[in-house]
């Protein structure tokens, strides 16, 4: 499927800056932007999954076993 995307020429430097960080990770200028879609909602769910992770059981919830996860990986 193709796609086309009109750019404002205000922003016409900000595209050349997308495609020369896409070409960095050899991707396509679709994929780089659903790729970084994604880690902008990873992102987003960061907060909520630390807090998880501090106290997992922290709703009451009762015979869950609770699986200890490294918080490294989500630190920025």
């Amino acid at each position: 499927m193709r796609t086309n995307i009109v750019i404002d020429d205000e922003l016409k430097e900000k595209w050349w800056e997308i495609k020369r960080e896409a070409d960095q990770l050899n991707m396509k200028i679709g994929e780089y932007i659903i790729f970084c879609h994604d880690l902008r909602i990873k992102t987003k769910n960061k907060d909520k999954i630390l807090e998880l992770l501090n106290d997992p059981l922290k709703d009451g919830l009762k015979n869950i076993d609770a699986i200890k996860a490294s918080k490294s990986m989500w630190k920025s």
